[in-house]
């Protein structure tokens, strides 16, 4: 059930509310960073550089999946594409080493 749905259910919706979910953009909906974290992926280059390495891929791969997404989101958020290949890189250093990556990279 959709936050909307639910809320009107539990009668806590208001006329503002419903004024502002009727006035909202699709195409901007879900568009924050934040919002991204469960949808991030490697771009194909990334992904076949870390595959290079296979002892950290196996690693990575073996992972709780909440890291895989948290550790991939870190990566692919960086803005400038040279800061995105250093934090791979990071991961990499970091899987092959059977770690996982510093909480403050």
């Amino acid at each position: 059930m959709d936050l909307v749905a639910r809320l009107e259910s539990q009668g806590r919706m208001t006329d503002a509310g419903r004024a502002a979910f009727a006035a909202r953009s699709e195409e901007r909906t879900a568009k924050a960073s934040y919002e991204q974290r469960e949808h991030a992926v490697l771009e194909p280059e990334h992904e076949a550089l870390f595959r290079a390495d296979a002892a950290a891929w196996a690693w990575f791969g073996a992972a709780p999946a909440g890291y895989r997404r948290l550790a991939t989101y870190w990566v692919v958020s960086a803005k400038r594409p040279e800061t995105r290949l250093r934090r791979l890189m990071t991961l990499v250093e970091c899987s092959r080493e059977g770690r996982r990556i510093p909480s403050q990279a």
